[in-house]
């Protein structure tokens, strides 16, 4: 089996362990679950932001409501109820996919 030999100033050099110069089958396992890793670790912070602004953007709508016109409340009624449920949709499939992998 060949050697994989770093390149100078490679993005792999950061899981050389050994420093030797040379990456072996155990540091590139241990690079591959180390992406994967980070890849989740975006994935959920990302859902966590999402379900985050939805609950912002849902308490600042409410919060609007009390300084519009009664007239215009009745005319959007149709519309808030649309956003408040896929807001709400948002958020609880966030919590409830993280409580059931947590659980796993």
């Amino acid at each position: 089996m060949t050697q994989k030999k770093l390149q100078k100033e490679s993005i792999y050099a950061e899981y050389d362990k050994d420093g030797d110069g040379v990456i072996s089958d155990e540091e590139m396992s241990r690079i591959t679950s180390i992406k994967e890793t980070e890849t989740a670790l975006r994935k959920n912070l990302a859902q966590l932001r999402m379900a985050r602004y939805t609950l912002i953007a849902m308490g600042v709508f409410t919060a609007a409501m009390f300084f519009v016109p009664i007239e215009r409340v009745q005319a959007l009624s149709d519309i808030s109820n649309l956003f408040y449920i896929s807001g709400a949709g948002i958020v609880g499939a966030y919590m409830g996919t993280t409580a059931w992998l947590n659980k796993k």
